[in-house]
């Protein structure tokens, strides 16, 4: 990404990201990621292609950034002062109220959008590389006999299969199922 997050964002920065990643998200209602242009985007926006540019360098550039935005609206930041053993839970919890927050979005991006596809890929790669990496900041001691590496990979992967089974498969109708299957597959592990 050409705009540099780490920098404090100005006023027209945050509404100039904002209307590009509005607009991504609106054209995905209606049309299979792959199939979307920066030109159709700008459109959408309003905005010229050299404005576009200015902040990103192709349409999965701007996608990797919603990806970003989104973790930031899920505050996957403030887990430090989490509890090391519920962390995985209330992680778990944040990414699937704010899925859920986006449920009838999410239908209508999926009619347009393979599972396989592009859009799901990198989203589901985005999740799991944020939750392993929070996981693997998690001080666990030595509670499990497996290496610390492993174990923030297998909660990252089971994170991230929740949240497809009940989002982008539609098998899992309601968080307390979610809820209960995830505690059900991570504490079934505790005792490899």
């Amino acid at each position: 990404m050409k705009y540099d997050l780490n920098n404090k964002t100005n006023k027209f920065a945050q509404r100039t990201l904002l209307a590009f990643s509005s607009s991504l998200m609106e054209l995905l209602e209606t049309k299979e990621f792959e199939k979307i242009t920066v030109g159709e985007i700008c459109d959408v926006c309003n905005y010229p292609r050299a404005t576009f540019y200015n902040y990103f360098d192709d349409s999965f550039d701007l996608l990797n950034y919603c990806w970003i935005a989104m973790m930031q609206d899920i505050r996957v930041d403030d887990y430090p002062d989490m509890v090391p053993e519920e962390r995985v839970y209330i992680l778990f919890d944040r990414i699937y109220d704010y899925f859920d927050l986006y449920r009838e979005r999410l239908k209508k991006i999926m009619v347009n959008n393979s599972p396989s596809g592009a859009l799901v890929m990198s989203c589901s790669l985005f999740v799991k590389q944020q939750t392993s990496r929070i996981m693997l900041d998690c001080p666990y001691g030595n509670v499990h006999p497996v290496p610390h590496e492993l174990m923030a990979e297998h909660y990252s992967n089971t994170i991230q299969l929740m949240i497809e089974w009940c989002f982008l498969r539609n098998k899992i109708k309601s968080k307390e199922e979610a809820d209960r299957y995830l505690r059900y597959l991570l504490e079934n592990t505790k005792g490899v």
